[in-house]
């Protein structure tokens, strides 16, 4: 399921470009953050000109929805396009001392978008634990 969503999201972007190659992949997943909060959404007095240049230059998405309203649950969704109780992130956030997580078995974005020859990076907080069996 997971690799057929990322095989229409590539084929979904690249219809939306010029480029012969692979487009490029940028996701911003952040906490707490409304849509109207940035500038290149409206905002009158939020400055963010670096965001604002990415959504010039790229795509700019106007209707999401999360999965969960806390960030564990909300990022198991995004990783793994399932709803949260069915990954195992479920009902709520994971703390440093919490044992488990994402179960390993799992197959997230990345790895879809590795099949299809991406290379793949996440920077900032995983905070989805160690692994059901980690």
């Amino acid at each position: 399921m997971m690799e057929d969503f990322v095989k229409c999201l590539v084929s979904a972007l690249m219809l939306c470009t010029a480029w012969a190659k692979q487009p490029n992949v940028v996701i911003l997943f952040a906490d707490d953050l409304g849509y109207g909060d940035l500038a290149c959404y409206g905002h009158p007095t939020s400055l963010t000109p670096n965001l604002d240049r990415m959504s010039e230059e790229g795509l700019l998405f106007t209707q999401f929805y999360t999965g969960a309203p806390v960030c564990s649950p909300s990022r198991a969704a995004l990783m793994t396009s399932r709803y949260h109780p069915r990954s195992g992130v479920y009902p709520g956030v994971f703390f440093p001392d919490d044992v488990g997580g994402l179960p390993l078995n799992e197959t997230t974005m990345a790895e879809s978008l590795k099949s299809v020859g991406y290379s793949t990076a996440i920077v900032g907080k995983w905070h989805l634990g160690v692994g059901k069996d980690g």
